[in-house]
């Protein structure tokens, strides 16, 4: 059992810098493949109100999107 836990203490961290990066290089199309509860969410018919922080966060990301 002690190797075990050594062994995850050492590989743990390792794992997690990986899953960051795959997050990193993924695409909408790749997220939504492995997220799939995503697309339902496309099809629902919710908007959000302009005082939405949700609004005002996507308007930031268009705007560092596109210079």
């Amino acid at each position: 059992m002690a190797d075990w836990v050594a062994r995850w203490r050492r590989l743990g961290p390792v794992l997690e810098q990986e899953r960051i990066e795959d997050i990193r290089r993924s695409t909408a199309a790749g997220i939504r493949a492995v997220i799939p509860t995503a697309e339902l969410f496309r099809h629902l018919d919710i908007k959000p109100s302009p005082e939405s922080g949700l609004v005002q966060q996507q308007a930031w990301f268009k705007k560092f999107r596109h210079g």
